[in-house]
């Protein structure tokens, strides 16, 4: 059923013009990825008229690197989590006593039954979504807060002249649409094999606006500003593949209508992770699956998500700081009901875990003030940073649909998806359609 590809995108996002981390966003192989969007529209890179700071200038590690670390991170994370539509093809047979009973409950949209698709049968499946997404860790995409600081040193030394905190707002657009090919093969009539890949178009925009400067001693006293800079914007789209997954089921137990399985999803890197097409990160994910068949069928599904390394979570900037990507436990819990042979609604909860994540948090910087300066002090001599912290929480979304049987095996699904909390990485209300066919 599950886990491909965003919580949210930017872990090593910002850079100067040495290299941020493993990402360079002035050159090199990330300079054009979408990646490198949200920087390339913030104050900073525009100084000078050009794309990098003065020959004396360089961005600080701990302000706007951090902000856009926790919103990369946020993409990579959720993404590479997206639900996905399962093997459940439709109408099953269940052999008691030697004698076969047929269920015409279609099964779940999201959740894999712990039924499998039957000994050399083969289900193929097709379903396209679209993923609009509007908050990160409580800010509206459009009114996204960013702070960084640049440093001026004397020529050829380490001394600091003055450093430049700039405070701006993002407003910024986030789009996935999502095609996915699913394909299932029962090796047994108690194990099965599928393959997930997904096919995406990504869009992002933003424009850097409301930006105010200030210029402090090194002192640390206000001797310019506040004065505008311009607004900027940037945007991008990439497509391609996605992050692969394969998943292994097992029925570990079946009785007359209840069934217990057993998955693994691997998902495979093998999207392009600086264009948001992927994690960039290797994903386990251990499950345990029930079901149970009858016209109303409750099904549960329990996992756990490990994640290897990525580069887009690089919270200490440097080379070699690659960190695992967050994951956690991982349920479903729903049933389905066959209003008639042809006809079945499916309800759904869905949760994912993300354990010692980055969140954005605004915080300040105080300077001091003194008359005989240029500029004037910000008020309570506070001025407004962007930094992260470390925090765990779950995202839960809903999930109703509606599967048709039109003809033999084919089913025709349509769904919508709606998260319920505002944590993480969150979209507005999710459409997906769908058709499959059992041979």
């Amino acid at each position: 059923m599950k886990r491909r590809t965003v919580q949210l995108v930017l872990a090593t996002i910002l850079c100067s013009s040495a290299a941020m981390g493993q990402i360079n966003c002035l050159s090199g192989p990330a300079a054009n990825k979408l990646v490198c969007e949200w920087p390339l529209s913030t104050q900073v890179f525009r100084n000078n008229g050009a794309l990098g700071l003065g020959s004396n200038q360089q961005l600080s590690g701990n302000t706007a690197l951090k902000a856009a670390e926790a919103i990369n991170v946020g993409i990579a994370s959720q993404v590479s989590q997206l639900p996905l539509a399962t093997a459940s093809a439709g109408a099953v047979v269940v052999y008691h006593a030697g004698v076969p009973e047929t269920f015409n409950n279609l099964g779940p949209i999201l959740i894999d039954r712990a039924q499998t698709v039957g000994r050399h049968r083969l289900f193929i499946g097709f379903t396209a979504s679209q993923f609009v997404f509007t908050d990160v860790d409580g800010f509206p995409l459009k009114k996204l807060p960013f702070a960084f600081e640049s440093t001026a040193y004397q020529p050829g030394t380490t001394t600091v002249v003055s450093n430049t905190y700039t405070t701006e707002q993002a407003n910024a657009r986030f789009k996935i649409n999502q095609f996915l090919a699913v394909g299932t093969f029962g090796l047994t009539n108690r194990v099965d094999m599928s393959v997930i890949v997904p096919v995406e178009y990504v869009s992002l925009g933003a424009t850097a606006q409301n930006s105010i400067s200030y210029t402090v001693n090194s002192n640390n006293q206000v001797v310019e500003g506040p004065y505008s800079n311009p607004s900027a914007y940037s945007a991008g789209t990439a497509s391609g593949v996605g992050d692969v997954t394969v998943n292994g089921k097992g029925v570990l137990w079946s009785g007359e209508r209840a069934s217990v399985a057993a998955g693994l999803n691997v998902r495979i890197p093998t999207g392009d992770d600086l264009n948001l097409l992927g994690s960039g990160a290797w994903g386990f994910t251990p499950s345990i699956v029930y079901s149970y068949l009858g016209r109303v069928s409750p099904h549960a599904k329990f996992g756990y998500e490990w994640n290897t390394t990525s580069e887009l979570n690089n919270p200490t900037l440097t080379a070699g700081g690659n960190k695992q990507l967050p994951g956690g436990m991982q349920y479903d819990i729903g049933a389905d009901w066959a209003m008639n042979k042809k006809v079945t609604i499916a309800t759904d909860l869905l949760g994912s875990q993300f354990l010692n994540t980055p969140e954005l948090l605004v915080g300040t910087v105080s300077v001091s003030c003194s008359s005989t300066v240029q500029g004037t002090c910000p008020q309570n001599n506070e001025i407004p940073a962007s930094n992260t912290g470390i925090a765990s929480y779950t995202i839960n979304n809903a999930s109703v649909g509606l599967k048709w049987n039109p003809a033999r095996n084919l089913v025709l699904s349509a769904n919508g998806l709606f998260q319920i909390n505002n944590t993480g990485l969150r979209s507005r209300p999710t459409p997906l359609i769908g058709i499959s066919y059992k041979f």
